[in-house]
C-alpha cells in the first residue's frame, strides 16, 4: 500500500509538472499590438475591432468569425453568441466595455459601404470578396502579420483570449468572475490562470530593487 500511495504522488506531481500553463501577452506588447491597425482605413478599423473583442471580451477566433451584426445589442452594450457559433454550442451573453463598443460602432458605419444586407460582422473588403465573412484562416493571418509588425513572437488568437482572463485577474476580478467571463463550464479550467498570475508575480518579485 504504501508502494501504491508514493507511486500515485509521484503521478500526480508529475500530471501537473507536465501541464503547461497558458500563453499571454505582456500588456507593453498588447500596446504595441493594438496600435499597428490604421483606424483610419476600412481593413485597419476591422482588424482592431475583431482583437478588442478577442482581448477585451474573450471571444474565440470561430466566435468573431460566426457574428452577425444583429448579435450586437447596442442598447445593452452586450453580444448575443449563438449556439451555432460557441463551443458546447450554448447561447451566451458578453458584456462590452466602452472602448470596443465605440470601435464597433465605427466599424458598423464603415462595414455599411461593403456589406449592406449582408448578415456577418466581419468582412472582406476588398473589391474581389468585398462583403464575404472572413473565415479563421484569415484571422490568424491577421493576427500573425499584426505581431510580428508589433515584434511580438507568436501570437495567434487564442493567446489573445488567455490575456483576457490574466487580464482580468490582474486588475481584481475573483476566479468565478472570470469563470463565468470566460464561459467555463468547470472552474478548474479556469483555475489555470492563477498559475499564470502567480508566475507573473514571481518575475515582478524577482526583479525588484
Amino acid at each position: 500500500m504504501q508502494f501504491g500511495a508514493r507511486a500515485n504522488v509521484r503521478s500526480v506531481g508529475t500530471t501537473r509538472a507536465m501541464r503547461k500553463l497558458p500563453k499571454t501577452i505582456l500588456s507593453a506588447e498588447l500596446e504595441q499590438l493594438l496600435a499597428t491597425p490604421n483606424l483610419d482605413t476600412p481593413t485597419g478599423l476591422r482588424d482592431r475591432c475583431m482583437i478588442e473583442l478577442m482581448v477585451r471580451a474573450g471571444l474565440r477566433v470561430s466566435e468573431v468569425c460566426g457574428l452577425h451584426l444583429r448579435d450586437l445589442d447596442w442598447s445593452e452594450g452586450e453580444l448575443r453568441l449563438r449556439p451555432e457559433v460557441t463551443k458546447g454550442s450554448k447561447e451566451a451573453v458578453v458584456y462590452l466595455d466602452e472602448t470596443t463598443l465605440e470601435l464597433l460602432a465605427r466599424w458598423k458605419t464603415t462595414r455599411a459601404r461593403y456589406a449592406a444586407g449582408k448578415p456577418h460582422l466581419f468582412v472582406c473588403v476588398r473589391s474581389a470578396q468585398r462583403g464575404e465573412p472572413l473565415d479563421r484562416r484569415r484571422v490568424w493571418a491577421m493576427i500573425d502579420r499584426r505581431s510580428r509588425k508589433a515584434a511580438i513572437e507568436h501570437a495567434w488568437p487564442h493567446k489573445l483570449r488567455h490575456t483576457f482572463a490574466t487580464t482580468l485577474l490582474g486588475e481584481g476580478f475573483t476566479i468565478r468572475d472570470v469563470q463565468e467571463l470566460m464561459r467555463h463550464s468547470d472552474i478548474r479550467t479556469t483555475a489555470i490562470y492563477l498559475s499564470v498570475r502567480n508566475e507573473d508575480l514571481k518575475t515582478k518579485m524577482r526583479g525588484r530593487r
